[in-house]
């Protein structure tokens, strides 16, 4: 058996051997650190220097070429609007000689410094021409004079730019090819360098591994495992339990004795699967290692492992956290748990708020859909009020004349079998039943229009059908269904629009959107005494073609500027003691954003009127939530 004093020795050997290994591989690697440091500072310095060429070669492009100094040059020349153009022509002199000037410190090869000399006189002699030009408009030279004799042209100027770069470009890659070949001979020496320790480094690791295996002593690892194990446990401020193979507990804490509220002995011995319910009481795994799997399959899943006890006859969860310890070939198995009761139950409530809060929200949503659906039908019964009062006039008229011919009628009927007719009273009756069968006529077709108006916006606005109709014929008629309500008061509706645009799309939403916007003048933008214009404005689109913009304007109060943000939102109105709801314009936002799957914008100035442009496909999409193709601003 190999001595104590023979092991000291081996281990001095090795330990000698080692650090002349680790001077060598340190001499060796310092030197090619060296060289790599040395092309790395080569090249973060050329990589520096290239930047900042570049940085001012795109700053005299920027100022000398297209946008600066020819451009406006020749803006100048052609336009001679020497109060514009000038102020910008000396601010790109000023700025391309600063450029020139740095870049000129920068360079530092003279076929660089060569090349960026002609710039230079290429510059001055653009110069000289601007001068030229300059002083020729002063003397009111023409534009044909000044050009023949200044020749505005950047071929020059680019050519010399290019000449210049091409010099900067041949320096750049001569640089580059010195640090490739500074970095080749780097990796080379570290290549042969390794290849020289590599058979010296195998020989000290056979060593270390030949004394290791000599000097190890394997009994000292259970009694180190056993110690720092029990001191883990000792000093853990959360209970902690550890299990053996056969799923019985060998230790616990003091932590664990207070939890569970059990001596130390009792805790002992019992089986963990007993202690720590997971899951339901049906779904418990029949052995030790299911149990064990499962909670070490749901901690790498990275989910929380949750079980159940029962400490003084209540029912407690806690998280478990596993940790495995294997000492000669007897692995245990270390559970920390942390009671998590108060946080499970925190949970559920908070859950529990949400689906209430949801449940609420949309109860709300429903509510005031059923508040949007009301204020439709509310209008539509308006709608039917002012027809009906309408409808009353040529009716009225109607009845009159009827009575009155019915009257001359019995008489001259009378006459006539009493041969008391005359030819005086014949022409005098056939006059009047020629007057009043026209005047009869003339307020039927009137009655008959009025009721084809309501009936076609009725029908439209009572359910979101989707047809073709004709744009412009479509708009007379909602603007005559809502003559009633505009007819005893001096305003103006005019309708714009081109004739044949034949809509794909919801015609109730479209009389409900001109119906609010409409009313909400009246009510809101005129006073029953004021004289007033609303201008209804169509127009097809450039861009995309298949949509319209409408165009709604009045000349009536306008909009407060504090209030035009919250015009489009739910029960927002300034009328609330008048009865109204506040839900036209938020119903004018949703058939177009939604239904007609548009956009809508407002403007209004205090005192001049309020603007409204609307832009709407001309066939509104299957899906009708898809958004507009662009913004209005």
């Amino acid at each position: 058996m190999t001595s104590t004093t023979d092991y000291k020795l081996h281990a001095k050997t090795i330990v000698v051997m080692v650090l002349i290994i680790i001077t060598a591989a340190a001499a060796l690697i310092s030197k090619s650190l060296v060289d790599f440091k040395q092309v790395e500072t080569s090249w973060v310095e050329h990589t520096a220097k290239s930047n900042a060429i570049t940085f001012e070669m795109a700053n005299i492009r920027h100022h000398l070429g297209y946008g600066g100094f020819i451009h406006n040059f020749k803006n100048l020349v052609l336009r001679r609007d020497i109060a514009v153009y000038q102020p910008k022509i000396e601010q790109d002199i000023s700025l391309v000689q600063q450029h020139l000037a740095r870049l000129q410190k920068l360079l530092e090869n003279k076929e660089n410094l060569q090349a960026l000399e002609q710039v230079q006189q290429t510059f001055i002699e653009y110069q000289s021409k601007y001068y030229l030009a300059l002083n020729m408009m002063t003397q009111q030279a023409n534009t044909d004079e000044i050009d023949s004799e200044v020749k505005v042209d950047d071929t020059k100027a680019l050519q010399a730019l290019q000449q210049l770069d091409q010099s900067i470009s041949k320096q750049s890659a001569a640089i580059i090819l010195d640090a490739k070949q500074l970095n080749s001979r780097a990796r080379q020496f570290l290549l042969i360098a390794s290849l020289l320790l590599l058979p010296v480094l195998l020989i000290a690791a056979i060593a270390i591994a030949w004394l290791l295996r000599r000097i190890i002593v394997v009994t000292n690892d259970v009694i180190v495992a056993e110690k720092e194990l029990n001191n883990l446990l000792a000093t853990s401020p959360d209970p902690t339990l550890s299990v053996n193979t056969s799923g019985l507990i060998i230790r616990v804490n003091k932590m664990a004795v207070a939890y569970f509220s059990q001596a130390e002995a009792a805790l002992l011995g019992q089986p963990i699967l007993a202690l720590l319910q997971v899951g339901s009481a049906q779904n418990q795994p029949a052995d030790y290692m299911q149990y064990i799997n499962r909670l070490v399959r749901k901690q790498n899943n990275g989910e929380q492992v949750i079980a159940s006890t029962i400490v003084d006859g209540e029912v407690r969860s806690v998280e478990i956290k596993l940790a495995d310890t294997t000492t000669s070939n007897v692995t245990i198995t270390t559970l920390t748990l942390r009671d998590v009761t108060e946080q499970l139950q925190l949970r559920e409530a908070l859950i529990k708020a949400k689906e209430e809060a949801e449940q609420n929200l949309m109860r709300q949503k429903a509510m005031q859909d059923e508040l949007v659906q009301a204020e439709k039908m509310a209008a539509l019964g308006k709608l039917v009020a002012g027809v009906a009062h309408e409808i009353n006039t040529p009716v009225g008229t109607i009845l009159t004349a009827a009575s009155h011919l019915q009257n001359e009628s019995a008489a001259t009927a009378d006459k006539f079998a009493h041969e008391t007719l005359s030819a005086k009273q014949l022409s005098a009756y056939l006059q009047i039943a020629v007057d009043s069968s026209g005047l009869i006529s003339h307020c039927c077709s009137r009655a008959a229009e009025l009721i084809q108006s309501f009936k076609l916006v009725a029908v439209d606005q009572t359910g979101a059908l989707k047809r073709q109709f004709d744009m412009a014929k479509y708009l007379n008629e909602v603007i005559l269904s809502l003559r009633p309500s505009f007819k005893d008061r001096q305003i103006t509706i005019n309708v714009s629009c081109p004739p044949d645009i034949m809509m794909d799309s919801y015609p109730g939403a479209i009389a409900q959107v001109l119906t609010n916007l409409i009313l909400n003048s009246l009510k809101h933008g005129f006073t029953d005494d004021d004289v007033g214009n609303i201008e209804v404005k169509l127009n097809l689109m450039e861009q995309p073609t298949d949509w319209l913009e409408l165009v709604y304007e009045d000349n009536g109060a306008g909009i407060p500027n504090e209030l035009q943000s919250e015009v489009f939102n739910p029960f927002f109105t300034t009328g609330r003691n008048r009865g109204f709801s506040g839900l036209g314009l938020h119903i004018v936002y949703l058939n177009i954003t939604q239904l007609l799957a548009g956009s809508i914008a407002m403007s209004s100035t205090p005192g001049q009127g309020t603007c409204y442009i609307i832009r709407i496909p001309i066939a509104v999409p299957t899906d009708i939530a898809a958004q507009p193709p662009h913004a209005i601003t």
